[in-house]
């Protein structure tokens, strides 16, 4: 039996005014404003701290995926000291820069900028498999009860990390499920229904958002194919700061715990 969407503390609220929805959260000063001009194709939404060295490949990885539709790319500057916006928009993206808010707040700058009713996200360091977007609609085309759909990943270690680093990083082999942004298109309607990515955390916001997805009556489906290659490389987030990652996980469970 599927709960009511939990939208945990956040508190989310919606309204309708003449610029569109608003999403509302309680503590931040200001409302997200979903564009009232949105169309049917798809907004890819690239949250990037430092990036340089990986978004050339994550946007290409877009723009091979020969998306019929409509198509934009967000690239969310999150406060980096690289040249992670000058490289984005030499690539013909759509860039935000934000102070370093974390990629939970970066994802809800890039959703509420973005005018797709599809919407992708796609961290800045991962690339799309082939085809991933034509599979993963393929369920929605003729049935808009389906809210979501995902696909499945693969690991793949960065060739730009030298041989005795790479020997001390785990891969998983083969592809595999999993609630990750990267292996989903959404309805924009799904951030209507359960809110955005909880800006509080640093890490573990696709946790606490997936956790909502699944509490709600959203209608979501699945699909065999690989849709992401997903890179393991030194600066992943659970590697850089393992500590802060558990302690967000400990957050998410302890609300969760509260609700039910």
């Amino acid at each position: 039996m599927c709960a009511g969407p939990d939208k945990g503390n956040l508190k989310f609220r919606y309204k309708a005014d003449k610029n569109g929805l608003c999403a509302c959260v309680s503590g931040i000063e200001k409302e997200v404003k979903m564009q009232a001009n949105s169309n049917s194709g798809m907004s890819v939404i690239i949250p990037a701290y430092n990036a340089s060295g990986y978004l050339k490949e994550a946007v290409r990885s877009v723009r091979s995926q020969n998306w019929e539709g409509g198509l934009e790319i967000i690239v969310v500057d999150d406060g980096s000291k690289d040249s992670t916006a000058a490289d984005a928009m030499t690539l013909g993206c759509r860039v935000i820069s934000t102070p370093n808010q974390g990629p939970a707040a970066a994802r809800n700058e890039g959703l509420a900028a973005s005018s797709g009713r599809l919407i992708f996200f796609l961290d800045a360091d991962d690339v799309l498999a082939g085809g991933a977007f034509a599979s993963l609609s393929a369920p929605m085309i003729g049935d808009p009860g389906m809210m979501a759909v995902f696909g499945k990943a693969r690991d793949f270690i960065s060739p730009d990390i030298p041989e005795g680093e790479a020997k001390k990083i785990r891969c998983r082999e083969g592809s595999y499920g999993g609630r990750l942004t990267g292996c989903a298109i959404l309805r924009r309607e799904v951030f209507e229904e359960i809110g955005v990515f909880d800006a509080s955390l640093k890490s573990g916001e696709t946790v606490d958002f997936m956790m909502r997805l699944r509490a709600s009556c959203l209608r979501v489906g699945n699909i065999p194919e690989t849709v992401l290659l997903r890179r393991l490389h030194l600066t992943n987030m659970g590697r850089t700061d393992p500590g802060g990652e558990m302690a967000n996980y400990a957050a998410i469970l302890r609300r969760r715990m509260r609700q039910t």
